[in-house]
């Protein structure tokens, strides 16, 4: 049976499209690219120059698509955890609650900490382009001064690109899904896991407002202020 690539990313866009003022084909965020992929429309220049992979290895099989052509940081914001079934039973406001505290807080840091230190334009992206990715380019916006309206916006966004993230996610999935816990409704876990609600990120925005702001919270978390200062220069010039 002959496995279906799909040829453009179903997710991806430039962060200079979630407010005014950020510079364009500086970060770009997508669903996992796949071999053979074309080049995504509005996303120049490409391809990129280093990659921020937040996936744990065995969400994907082989070498990353742009390993001979980009840096890359693989940095699993989840680890094993994407694998245990007890994740199942959760919202996706816990799970956005779970990855600001913790080593998943630390690899989100060093996920943004990669993409201020890089020279070149970077991608960053997950499976989905949705959960890990979206708290990482929630906390790249809000360390650039973008407001909280725009971060939920950006984030909102990635649900009407979800049916096509799944299509691409199908034919590339590499490993088995674990048994769903007793209890775990197939159907109401789909449409969760297929969302991307405002309540979920502003679960994120709100802890980050809890520890004294996002630049707190990111200082307190293993970043630097000269972090903070060269993602600035990167995204706003």
């Amino acid at each position: 049976m002959t496995t279906e690539i799909l040829p453009v990313l179903a997710n991806a866009r430039d962060l200079a499209g979630a407010a005014p003022g950020l510079r364009a084909g500086a970060v770009f965020r997508s669903d996992a690219p796949l071999a053979g992929d074309d080049a995504p429309e509005g996303l120049a220049p490409w391809p990129p120059a280093a990659v921020v992979d937040l996936r744990d290895a065995r969400e994907f099989d082989g070498a990353h698509p742009f390993a001979d052509s980009a840096t890359i940081h693989a940095i699993p914001v989840l680890g094993d955890a994407v694998f245990d079934p007890s994740m199942m039973k959760r919202t996706l406001v816990d799970l956005y609650r779970d990855m600001v505290v913790g080593a998943p807080a630390r690899a989100i840091v060093r996920a943004v900490v990669a993409i201020a230190g890089e020279p070149g334009p970077v991608l960053v992206h997950c499976t989905a382009g949705k959960d890990r990715t979206g708290v990482s380019v929630a906390l790249t916006l809000a360390l650039v001064g973008v407001d909280r309206e725009a971060i939920v916006a950006d984030y909102v966004a990635t649900h009407a690109n979800m049916r096509g993230v799944m299509a691409r996610s199908r034919s590339s999935w590499s490993g088995e899904m674990p048994p769903l816990p007793e209890g775990v409704d197939l159907e109401e876990l789909m449409r969760e896991m297929m969302s991307a609600p405002a309540a979920a990120i502003e679960a994120v925005l709100d802890a980050w407002a809890a520890a004294g702001g996002a630049e707190a919270w990111f200082l307190a978390h293993g970043g630097t202020r000269p972090d903070v200062e060269a993602l600035r220069e990167r995204l706003l010039g």
